[in-house]
């Protein structure tokens, strides 16, 4: 588990401490709460690879907050936190709640008392399978030109990913923070105009021109995009379709204009038209277009 950022959340410290020791002798990089409102405030400002929670705390227990990470608040609110390994630590709890957190979706349980050998080796094992989708250990970089920023990052999406990808296209320059596939922060800035959020995501996304690069994913990296990252990758993927519409047409019509021979006889028929005739109407000498054919 070297490297792991995790998340230690009970509100007995003297319970808390030892296992905190135990993973940072590990290589861990653990960060201490004593509450699940704490948590999930910590998880605003912070990505974490694993949330480790007593199920019994005063504010918000391990349970609640394991529900308010799966399943939001159900009011619509996007789920950032769907898909991130949690481990409760346990007391007296029934084996039919035990059972019905593993068919939610709780990645594993340890009891107390605790023993720190097993707890190490489940923590291990949490921290394996949330690395089944292997980040880049060196950035990675290509051109706009080759790979779009859209398609970039719906594989990174589909791929539960976290990492950073970095636009330089002329003298502007994005960022996008992914955390388990989906958008959390968005930053443009281009010749004194700096956006964050939605709005730079979009900017970012429909980007044409210029190059990336994908770095990992900083332990401090914000949370300012709060839409469903499908969603912001199907406006955006319409936004450039759009864009590329448009740009093909007026393309077709200035390849038909240059194409186009200047024909002498429409000449003629300009030069023989009265200044106020009706197309419909309008009579000409051929003598003078054969005149200025030849």
């Amino acid at each position: 588990m070297n490297g792991a950022r995790i998340l230690l959340l009970d509100d007995n410290r003297e319970a808390r401490w030892p296992l905190a020791r135990v993973l940072r002798a590990e290589g861990a990089r653990v960060t201490e709460a004593d509450d699940g409102s704490d948590g999930l405030r910590l998880l605003e400002r912070a990505s974490f690879d694993l949330v480790i929670a007593d199920v019994c705390m005063p504010q918000l227990g391990g349970f609640g907050l394991f529900s308010k990470l799966r399943f939001g608040s159900g009011d619509g609110d996007p789920l950032p936190f769907r898909d991130l390994p949690i481990i409760l630590i346990t007391g007296q709890v029934s084996r039919s709640e035990l059972a019905r957190g593993m068919d939610a979706g709780l990645d594993d349980f340890v009891p107390k008392p605790v023993d720190l050998d097993e707890f190490r080796a489940r923590v291990r094992a949490a921290v394996r399978r949330g690395r089944a989708e292997a980040r880049p250990r060196t950035r990675t970089h290509g051109d706009l030109a080759d790979l779009s920023l859209s398609a970039l990052a719906q594989a990174l999406h589909l791929g539960n990913s976290s990492l950073r990808v970095c636009l330089r296209s002329g003298t502007a320059y994005g960022v996008l923070d992914f955390q388990r596939g989906r958008i959390a922060h968005a930053s443009y800035t281009a010749r004194g105009y700096q956006v964050q959020g939605d709005e730079a995501a979009m900017l970012v996304l429909v980007a044409d021109e210029g190059t990336f690069e994908i770095e990992p994913l900083p332990d401090t990296a914000p949370r300012t995009v709060f839409s469903d990252t499908q969603t912001v990758l199907l406006r955006a993927a319409a936004q450039a379709d759009e864009s590329t519409c448009i740009a093909t047409a007026a393309d077709d019509a200035a390849a038909v204009h240059q194409e186009r021979p200047v024909d002498a006889f429409d000449v003629a028929v300009d030069s023989a038209r009265p200044a106020d005739a009706d197309s419909a109407s309008v009579e000409f000498d051929l003598d003078q277009a054969d005149s200025v054919v030849a």
